[in-house]
């Protein structure tokens, strides 16, 4: 696979969390966001180009246009053309998105691992637990310092109103994915797990968390346990994938019995 190719990532037949995270709804949603997919949104290229403009600020050109008038006519539609698969953007919506990234970049707390990093390098395992295939790819990492970091725009980077923004979109749990694709694919364990967290109005704030060896331990539990739902439900091979409610019976029970056997010990 070429290197960073988007599509070629996105062709090979994998588990990864981008749809695992559905999992967290039911086993119905995740089948739903996997044979459907998820419709790109301005949001998402924003923050994709975020990325690029602070890890790799000199690939811009290769992958993104901007375009400055109307998007109708004759005029756009050459244009259109002539930037291929580039995303097209606003001048607006680029200058917000270097704002961003210069405030990312600048960040005392941020620029000692600016360097001698892997921005979103392709990494491929086999899940112990399940034999499912998995791939990920993490936003940054520097493996001679054993560092993964992981980059989220966001509306408030206080630390509370982030935390909870973090528990509702299981930012944990891809950090955990991400520490195994790097452990199982690539053979080495990160020491330190970051989140880089920037607002998306200005002046931009930014905070740098570390995300700690509980919460990654408890995130890991839970994506063995979503995983392993993935897992059954290929096995069975069923046509009516378990709703949310039915999902959350079958923990219930699950829960239920480990109970009993807890007192009988």
């Amino acid at each position: 696979m070429s290197e960073n190719n988007h599509d070629e990532y996105a062709a090979i037949d994998a588990v990864n969390f981008s749809t695992l995270k559905w999992m967290r709804e039911s086993p119905l949603v995740y089948r739903h966001r996997l044979t459907q997919g998820y419709p790109d949104t301005p949001a998402l290229a924003m923050g994709r180009v975020t990325h690029t403009l602070v890890f790799e600020p000199e690939k811009f050109a290769a992958e993104y246009a901007i375009w400055d008038g109307d998007r109708r006519g004759n005029a756009w539609a050459e244009f259109k053309k002539e930037n291929g698969e580039k995303t097209i953007f606003k001048p607006a919506e680029i200058e917000t998105a270097q704002q961003m990234a210069e405030a990312v970049r600048s960040h005392p707390l941020v620029a000692p691992y600016l360097a001698g990093g892997l921005f979103e390098h392709a990494v491929f395992w086999t899940d112990p637990e399940t034999q499912l295939p998995c791939k990920a790819r993490p936003d940054w990492i520097i493996p001679e310092r054993r560092i993964l970091i992981d980059l989220k725009t966001c509306v408030s980077a206080d630390a509370r109103r982030f935390g909870s923004a973090a528990a509702r979109y299981g930012y944990h749990l891809q950090c955990a994915m991400y520490e195994q694709a790097i452990t199982y694919g690539l053979g080495w364990a990160p020491n330190k797990v970051k989140i880089i967290a920037v607002e998306k109005d200005g002046p931009h704030e930014v905070s740098v968390f570390d995300v700690s060896r509980d919460a990654l331990d408890a995130a890991a539990e839970e994506v063995v346990e979503v995983v392993g739902v993935v897992e059954v439900e290929k096995v069975e091979k069923t046509r009516r994938w378990r709703t949310r409610r039915r999902r959350r019976r079958r923990r219930r029970r699950r829960q239920a019995e480990e109970a009993e056997e807890a007192e009988e010990m």
